[in-house]
């Protein structure tokens, strides 16, 4: 089942925050961590983590959107634990 990338929490401002560009497309695959978007608010750009590992399926919202905190940009289908243990133990 997808996980969300979803806009976290910031400082608020009466500047609308808004999708700057995105660091991955859908198809890549990214660690837990890794910097996925970057949001700006007028002066000040932040990136967005990857809330687990797996494979980048959605962009949602392209540069230049608007968004606000707890807004879907994207989804990643995680990786499967299972799988990943089953090909360490088959050697």
């Amino acid at each position: 089942m997808p996980t969300p990338i979803l806009v976290p929490p910031v400082i608020s401002s009466p500047r609308p925050l808004k999708v700057s560009l995105w660091l991955t497309h859908a198809g890549e695959e990214v660690a837990s961590g890794d910097r996925v978007v970057e949001l700006l608010i007028p002066g000040v750009t932040f990136d967005v983590e990857a809330p687990c590992a797996g494979t980048i399926v959605s962009c949602e919202c392209q540069a230049g959107a608007e968004v606000s905190t707890g807004m879907v940009l994207g989804w990643i289908e995680p990786q499967d634990s299972e799988t990943a243990a089953d090909g360490n133990t088959e050697n």
